[in-house]
């Protein structure tokens, strides 16, 4: 068979050396197209749309997919300030083209910038962030790519502010450092990147919790030394509240407000100057936001109340511009003040609408991201689809134009024709099996949303019941510790997999509040494998609904002390977990898997199906439930 393929693809290459053209080599059509673009966009009076519209019909760019793909990426630079729509339409030819090129990286990198631009003017974040990580991947694997180093420089930039956006505070530092790289080697000054890659460099190192006091400092006196040269209002604002944030992380609140409040004079002045601008309604309010709670800090209630009647006015005059991030900033500063004041009832409705607000950002963000990322795998499945089938018409066509063998041709199609279904057959099951574990991700990343949400409230709920009761010191000592696990809970569950050791860091701050929560009527007992628990990694955020119902439902009601004991074992791929109380049991063991089943037990069982699914692999909760008390044995999925 292989033979027979062979003999008949030298025998197409012999008849094609006999019929074939010269053609300008795709890579020297594509130089010549760049110079063209150069020279065009030195000239503002030329007619750049009719110029490449003309292009587009010309046969010679058509038959080359990266000359093609040039041609409709400045078709759709062009179009971008005019019909946004039409400008969409073009980039998205320009990305079916040049993904099935093999090379090409330059041309790659700039039909992915400009798809990331034309997706962040569209206000669609995720596709954006996607498609500028993708341009800033270009840069940094490949040292050799012929492209403008301030392009370079202005990719880089942008996918790393997407990224610290993201959370993705590794990736930012890396791209912000290689493009003050490229700035260094650049004749002249550029201030404007130079400034904005310290900014994003600063603030990656301060959200990372990474960072060293001296990165921070460092990077403090580049942005005063930038400022002062270009004295740029912009970029003093902006130098003045990174440094209110250094004085904050160091404990410096005197000069922390000082900092702020000069950021706050000039949001004041932009705003005086442009009263309708969103940014600097944004900025301001924020701005006070920040300052609310450092007068809190100091003790500064007159200064801090006259800050939220400020606050007050800007929500209620601009309400739709606010983001709900932005409204849950003034709103946690809000609730520190009132605690802080003893008005525990004001207190406790900021924390819910607190609590709503976080609720309407996870679920608003889940949807948007499914969403958006949908629309990239559609765009990929049809470009893909309608490159395959213009490849096998045009490679039929040409084979009957240049074969002079009648039967020769007949049996060369046949055999091509059969090897394609058999190909095409492959691929699209291949591709119906990565859209399937793209869809499973999907649907666990949601699942995880809703977990959160019910966590925070549960949390809450203890909390409200302490400030109910007058319990000043233990609703402090419950808040901190809430906070840190809020963080440590944030954190988790941003990712598929998580260390053991983070994990059972989480369950034993949580155990630790359940037990502040019920007077510490219960104790508790974790028992870990003698192993590298760090090395071990595993779903997030499905043991602590478990423990959570053998506090509520299992030693909850007991009249004795409790005793919950976790028990911790690792086989081979899995992870299997042991939960057992000393409480009464559930009254009616029909009902195990109904009556005492929480909201978010029913998630992590669901998350556990599409687990066993995902990793084709056997998971399992089985409850055991008797007068001496429960035990349920969890059956996880185990990474290294």
């Amino acid at each position: 068979m292989k033979k027979t393929l062979l003999f008949l693809l030298l025998t197409v290459i012999s008849c094609q050396h006999k019929s074939e053209k010269v053609s300008i080599h795709p890579e020297k059509m594509l130089e010549s197209l760049q110079v063209i673009s150069d020279s065009l966009d030195q000239n503002p009076e030329a007619d750049k749309l009719a110029f490449w519209s003309g292009k587009l019909k010309e046969k010679d760019f058509s038959k080359t997919g990266s000359a093609l793909a040039f041609i409709h990426y400045n078709l759709a630079k062009n179009l971008v300030k005019k019909d946004i729509d039409s400008a969409k339409q073009h980039i998205n030819f320009a990305l079916g083209l040049v993904e099935k090129e093999k090379e090409f990286n330059a041309l790659k990198f700039t039909i992915y910038n400009g798809a990331g631009l034309i997706s962040e003017l569209e206000g669609k974040f995720y596709q954006s962030v996607y498609y500028f990580n993708k341009s800033a991947a270009i840069i940094m694997n490949d040292d050799s790519l012929k492209c403008k180093p301030m392009a370079k420089v202005i990719c880089l930039l942008n996918a790393a502010q997407d990224n610290n956006k993201i959370s993705q505070y590794q990736k930012s530092i890396e791209q912000n450092q290689l493009a003050l790289k490229i700035l260094k080697g650049l004749p002249e000054d550029n201030y404007k990147y130079n400034f904005r890659a310290y900014s994003q460099l600063f603030t990656a190192c301060e959200e990372s919790n990474i960072y060293k006091p001296d990165s921070l400092l460092f990077y403090i006196k580049k942005l005063k030394q930038i400022s002062s040269k270009t004295n740029e209002p912009m970029q003093v604002r902006f130098t003045n509240e990174h440094m209110a944030h250094y004085y904050l992380l160091n404990n410096q609140y005197d000069k922390a407000i000082h900092h702020y409040n000069l950021v706050k004079e000039y949001d004041e002045e932009g705003l005086l100057a442009s009263p309708e601008s969103p940014v600097m309604i944004k900025n301001l309010y924020t701005t006070i936001a920040n300052l609310i709670d450092l007068y809190v800090h100091t003790k500064r209630f007159p200064e801090a109340e006259d800050l939220i009647k400020q606050a007050d006015k800007i929500e209620s005059q601009h309400l739709q511009l606010l983001s709900y991030y932005e409204k849950c900033l003034n709103k946690k500063a809000k609730m520190h003040y009132y605690f802080a004041k003893g008005n525990k009832e004001k207190a406790l409705e900021e924390a819910d609408e607190i609590l709503a607000l976080k609720d309407n950002i996870l679920r608003n963000s889940g949807i948007q991201a499914t969403e958006e990322m949908a629309t990239i795998y559609e765009l990929q499945a049809k470009d893909r689809s309608i490159n395959g089938l213009n490849k096998a018409i045009d490679n039929t066509e040409n084979r009957l134009e240049r074969n002079q063998l009648l039967l020769l041709i007949v049996g060369l199609l046949s055999l091509l024709a059969i090897s394609w279904i058999f190909l095409l057959y492959f691929f699209q099951r291949q591709k119906r099996q990565k859209q399937e574990k793209e869809k499973i991700l999907l649907q666990q990343q949601l699942l995880r949303t809703q977990m959160e949400p019910h966590f925070i409230f549960n949390t809450l709920s203890a909390l409200q019941s302490f400030i109910r009761f007058d319990e000043k010191e233990k609703s402090i000592k419950y808040l901190s510790q809430f906070s840190r696990l809020l963080r440590s809970s944030l954190e988790l569950s941003r990712k598929n997999y998580v260390p053991l050791d983070q994990e059972i860091e989480a369950i034993e701050n949580y155990l630790s509040l359940q037990q502040m929560r019920f007077e510490y009527t219960f104790a508790y007992n974790i028992i870990v494998p003698d192993t590298d628990t760090s090395a071990l990694l595993i779903p997030p955020m499905l043991i602590q609904p478990f423990v959570e119902n053998a506090i509520i439902h299992g030693i909850g009601n007991l009249s004795d002390k409790g005793l919950i004991t976790l028990e911790i074992a690792v086989e081979e791929n899995q992870i299997v977990v042991k939960i057992t109380d000393n409480g009464k049991g559930y009254q009616d063991k029909s009902n195990v898997d109904s009556d005492h089943q929480s909201l978010s037990g029913t998630i992590a069982r669901e998350r556990l199906e599409i687990l066993a699914r995902e990793n084709k692999i056997k998971t399992n909760i089985e409850i055991t439930s008797n007068d001496n008390g429960t035990i349920v044995l969890l059956t996880l999925p185990l990474k290294n």
